[in-house]
């Protein structure tokens, strides 16, 4: 790297934290997720909006070089790392272990309905819009994944802020949004070797389920046993911040596995957290993420969500895009909605309790975008798909607190139900 592609390097970090930083700071005050402002921000400073007014100006800033673009990809993918990382550590496997039919009938209909159905729409997508590496059933696949995911932390603030966290209907969604995500990310790191490997056939899928589970063995009996281990012997180092350190050393390394194997990195970030989160000492290993936090939220992850918006380029919702895009974001709500909302109705749930666990479900939020992220890199997304699952991530993310208070207020009317048996209740 030159010393002009430094400098740029900077400037373009500089635009896009600071930039992603006000864009968060503006939608808290407004009352909408920190996320969606900093990612508007970013698509702001994308092609949509500051490379149609001043195309020199993007160009300088934001130029093609593959040095340039590269060092801003690696910046991009820290902050993903993390992102995962943290949301596999508050991620609770052992709740799952307490649940009701509620929560078990609600989540099968959450889960597998949104992913049919996205199924189906990778089926009918114009053969433009695909990425040119991959063949349709993958395509299909890696749809169906991102219409089927949810996204903990921003539903959680979601519940946090209207005082439903606490509730059974803040659990049963919480629980039900863990599912979602641990189920998820395995698909979504099956799938992303399926389009890695450029075609699929029986062989290539029976090598890519058994490295995972393989994977996941490994990791949740002698991976686990190694990072309690780790974690006791960083608490009697006496070099400042040790456990910090070996936190990021276990992600980092749970990340190169998965990525060694060809299954995605997101993977190993992800089974990362969930370890270390269930290993002893939590307080002091909440304590060492806390610093992780920090500067993942001050920095690397505003990054990410900046980044994310200047790959997006509306212009390109034109023709054919445009009624996909349509069409995407109806089965991503509908597919939620009525799947979660059914199973939750199903499972015990008055009305309009069960339509809010279909709000609170329906929420992609963040992990849309790492979706979407994903897609793009490894060529399973074209630029117009890419931009409808993150305008997808956004109108989900817009719609969820509006539409609970509405359900709540709608709830607050119905009938009061008969009280729930021990079986129905999330244990807390």
């Amino acid at each position: 790297m030159t010393d002009h592609q430094l400098l740029l390097f900077l400037a373009e970090v500089l635009v896009l934290v600071v930039g992603a930083r006000l864009g968060g700071e503006i939608a808290i005050r407004v009352g909408i997720a920190q996320v969606v402002g900093e990612l508007a921000v970013g698509i702001c400073l994308g092609p949509s909006l500051f490379g149609k007014l001043w195309p020199g100006g993007f160009a300088a800033l934001f130029p093609t070089d593959p040095v340039q673009r590269g060092g801003l990809e690696i910046m991009s993918w820290l902050g993903v790392m993390l992102l995962v990382l943290l949301s596999g550590f508050e991620t609770r496997l052992g709740i799952l272990r307490h649940v009701g039919k509620v929560v078990v009938i609600g989540w099968i209909g959450g889960f597998f309905l949104p992913f049919a159905m996205g199924f189906g729409l990778g089926w009918l997508v114009p053969e433009n819009l695909i990425g040119r590496s991959v063949d349709r059933p993958v395509f299909a696949l890696f749809i169906a994944t991102a219409m089927s995911i949810s996204a903990i932390p921003v539903i959680a603030r979601i519940l946090l802020d209207l005082d439903l966290f606490k509730t059974r209907i803040g659990m049963i969604i919480i629980s039900t949004a863990v599912a979602d995500d641990t189920v998820g990310w395995i698909v979504l790191a099956v799938v992303s070797s399926l389009a890695l490997s450029h075609h699929v056939n029986a062989g290539e899928i029976a090598l890519t389920l058994v490295e995972t589970a393989t994977f996941l063995v490994l990791a949740f009996t002698v991976g686990q046993w190694l990072v309690r281990k780790a974690l006791r012997s960083s608490e009697l180092l006496k070099v400042p911040y040790a456990q910090t350190t070996v936190i990021l050393v276990i992600v980092l390394l749970g990340g190169a596995i998965t990525q060694a194997i060809h299954v995605h990195l997101v993977l190993g970030c992800f089974v990362a957290g969930i370890l270390i989160h269930r290993s002893p000492g939590r307080n002091s290993n909440r304590d060492s993420l806390s610093a992780i936090w920090r500067v993942g939220m001050a920095f690397f992850i505003p990054f990410f969500f900046g980044y994310t918006g200047i790959k997006v380029d509306l212009s390109t919702l034109r023709g054919a895009a445009l009624p996909v895009a349509l069409a995407a974001i109806a089965v991503a709500c509908v597919g939620k909605l009525l799947g979660a909302g059914l199973g939750a109705r199903l499972g015990g749930l008055s009305t309009w309790e069960a339509i809010a666990v279909g709000v609170g479900r329906n929420v992609r939020g963040a992990m849309e975008l790492v979706i979407a992220a994903i897609g793009l890199s490894i060529g399973v997304l074209t630029v117009p798909m890419y931009t409808i699952i993150v305008l997808i991530a956004v109108v989900t993310t817009l719609m969820a607190a509006p539409l609970l208070r509405y359900c709540m207020v709608k709830r607050s009317a119905e009938p009061a139900p008969s009280p729930p048996t021990s079986r129905e209740v999330v244990a807390r």
